[in-house]
């Protein structure tokens, strides 16, 4: 099998050049998100353009004081966003559906699907990026600085800019790992031992699952950010009995 890359590699980029995009670069971008492919014609997600500095700053201290957020030429939230289709369903005399679960599952592919896009467009005029997942720290606060209503949830912050690092790209498991043939098959104990070693250079220690257990096992991130998320899940709309 052939796996030679069809892209360019993707390379996250946490320091970027103080230089400004030129006049219309974001709006270009955004358009080439929205080709993205979208659930039932629904385009459900949104993009939060923050042009405030000190909302900037804000966020910035909620994500973790992330530095790159204040520094890249130009910050986005990613948003989840049923509230636009149920406004044009309404304007149009029509009552909106209660699908939470559903509605959430599919304006975050959404939003997923158009990030990507505009990361992919972004890359090929020479931009860097970087996702940020630790706004969900502070998305209970994030609701309220964004004056996000009901049916709108932020998922993950988008930093973008001209790089100001050439950092290698990142190792990943061995493709055996994601690629499943007819039926989900899980790794042998050999699989794992491999893909651990393969992400070794990941982190300092070379201890991947010292990483994965920070965030992911009893007591990580995850947990701490779960109270959080569900109140603000509730209050947005997407939350299910």
């Amino acid at each position: 099998m052939n796996a030679d890359p069809i892209l360019a590699p993707h390379r996250s980029i946490r320091l970027f050049s103080p230089k400004p995009l030129p006049d219309g670069t974001l709006e270009r971008l955004v358009a080439e998100a929205q080709r993205a492919p979208t659930d039932a014609t629904g385009q459900m997600y949104s993009f939060v353009r923050i042009l405030d500095r000190g909302r900037r700053q804000r966020i910035a201290v909620l994500s973790g004081e992330q530095q790159h957020v204040l520094d890249a030429a130009e910050f986005l939230v990613a948003c989840a966003d049923t509230h636009r289709l149920t406004r044009v369903l309404e304007l149009h005399g029509r009552a909106p559906g209660d699908y939470p679960a559903t509605g959430l599952h599919f304006a975050v592919i959404d939003a997923t699907l158009a990030t990507q896009r505009l990361i992919d467009a972004a890359e090929a005029i020479g931009l860097g990026t970087v996702c940020i997942g630790g706004i969900l720290n502070g998305v209970e606060e994030l609701v309220e600085l964004l004056a996000l209503p009901r049916g709108v949830l932020p998922l993950f912050g988008l930093c973008l800019g001209w790089p100001g690092e050439e950092p290698v790209a990142r190792p990943r498991v061995a493709l055996a790992s994601v690629l499943h043939a007819d039926a989900y098959r899980d790794l042998t104990t050999a699989e794992a031992a491999a893909d651990v070693a393969a992400m070794a250079p990941i982190t300092r220690s070379g201890d991947w699952p010292a990483v994965l257990a920070r965030y992911f096992a009893a007591g990580g991130t995850m947990e701490a950010r779960e109270p959080a998320l569900r109140r603000a899940l509730d209050r947005q709309g997407f939350a299910w009995r």
